[in-house]
Order: structure tokens, then sequence, then C-alpha cells
């Protein structure tokens, strides 16, 4: 199976979903958003956040996956293209629930509100959001992706005796627009502790040259190392 830039997807006509997802094959997950249609892509994308608004408790922009779209709006959109648009926070979100055995969890950028004697005024604990996936998916999910960094296309977000589950992105702007670069996934794998989405605008100076697995992923494994080793 060809992929978009013109290389093999595997050595056969056909591909896994965990071979497409290991090595970020555009095309078979073209043809499976086909399978699936629209509306049930775009209803996953609402479990795990996707057209919701949230307040942090600063209000957040909105992730967008659209509506009303024909076959080729779809197939793009099964892959990130077209007009789906995600926020570095939703994408954590994404992770998070995964690793979190399919239970979302509420952003919360505050932890404690103190007064100035730094006394506690107000404290914030997790609170449940919902379960989006069922913990076999999210043990599933999880394999892929520590997959996709130990031997496929986020190998740049390896650390050695951890193991990362990650996902590259590489998602394209325009004729003549540089990429954007992403890196969404957490560590450690079997007993996750971080979530991480990094991203990194306007190609990291690369134009149309740069990718997520170049730029981003390295990123990621620095700051994953960094609170790993704390």
């Amino acid at each position: 199976m060809i992929n978009s830039g013109g290389g093999t997807c595997g050595g056969g006509d056909t591909v896994t979903i965990a071979t497409a997802l290991r090595l970020s094959c555009n095309i078979p997950m073209a043809e499976l958003g086909l399978q699936l249609g629209s509306t049930a892509i775009r209803e996953m994308a609402e479990k795990y956040g996707f057209n919701t608004s949230y307040s942090v408790p600063l209000d957040v922009a909105t992730s967008v996956y659209p509506t009303v779209l024909d076959d080729a709006q779809t197939a793009l959109s099964a892959f990130g293209q077209y007009e789906v648009r995600a926020t570095p926070m939703q994408m954590a979100m994404v992770s998070a629930t995964i690793a979190n055995g399919g239970v979302q969890m509420a952003p919360n950028l505050v932890e404690e509100i103190i007064a100035p004697n730094l006394s506690p005024l107000e404290s914030f604990t997790p609170k449940t959001v919902k379960q989006v996936i069922s913990a076999a998916t999210a043990a599933t999910m999880t394999q892929m992706m520590v997959n996709n960094v130990a031997d496929g296309a986020a190998s740049n977000a390896r650390i050695d005796g951890v193991n990362v589950a990650g996902k590259t992105g590489t998602a394209e702007n325009g004729t003549n627009e540089p990429y954007t670069l992403w890196f969404t996934g957490f560590a450690p794998a079997e007993d996750p502790k971080y979530a991480i989405t990094v991203l990194v605008e306007d190609g990291g100076g690369l134009g149309q040259k740069g990718y997520g697995n170049l730029l981003a992923a390295p990123v990621a494994k620095q700051v994953l190392e960094a609170v790993l080793n704390k």
C-alpha cells in the first residue's frame, strides 16, 4: 500500500491498523475513515472532547471535528486533515484518557488558591468526566503507541529504560505553507505518570521539510526525561 509521500506502508498490498499507526500511514486511515463514515468519527472525537468548550478556569479554544462531510473530506479528516482543528490541551487529554484506562479527567491548571499570607483558600481535586473507551481498547491503543515509539514513526521519543507511548503528526496547512508538527503520548506506558503534547508551529523553521518525528518527538523526549528523573 502506497502512502501520501510515495513510500510503502509495510510489505504487502494491505496492512493492519497497528502497522498503519506504527508507520503513520495516511492512506489506510483514509480508507478506514470511509468505512466508518464521518458521523462515527465525529461522535468518537466528541467523546474525547472535540466540539466542546472548556474552562481551566481560563477559557480554552474549542477543538473541532467538522460536520456534513463528503467522501473526500471524510477521508482527509480520518487522519487529521481537512477542517479538523485541535489544541495541544485537547490532544494531551486524548493521550491522558488512553493512559488512564479510557477514563477522561477534567482538565485544570489550578491546584490551589492561596491568600496573601499563603494560607489555602480553595483546593481542587481531580474530577472524572466519563469513560470514553473501554479499558481493553485503551490497553490496545497503548501497545500500538508503544510500538510507534519503539519501532515506528515516533522513534525520536525513545528513552532508554522507559516504555514511551506516543504518536507523531505532520499537518499540512496549504500548498506553500509550512507544516505543523506534533507529538502526543505518555510515560511510563505500563504505569503512566505524565501525558504530554508538543506542538511545533511554522514547520520549526524548516517549512515543508520538517515533520513530527524530526522536531516534536525530541522535545517530548527531553521533557519526559526531565520529569521522570526529577
